[in-house]
């Protein structure tokens, strides 16, 4: 279990990670990110956000 408090940054109010609610947009590929709602305000927590997915630009080298 993670005893971690983290702080909402829009109602100040402190929480365990493990008593939140994650925010999961299920992504394609799911890039690591930690986001929580906030169980006062409903506010999103953000401890680590999504990281960029990088795009292919279909180009290929060769002869």
């Amino acid at each position: 279990m993670d005893d971690e408090l983290i702080a909402c940054q829009a109602c100040e109010a402190h929480f365990k990670k493990d008593d939140l609610q994650r925010s999961c947009g299920n992504c394609f590929a799911c890039t690591g990110c930690e986001i929580y709602v906030c169980a006062v305000c409903k506010a999103e927590i953000i401890v680590r956000p999504m990281r960029q997915i990088k795009k292919s630009t279909g180009e290929r080298s060769g002869n």
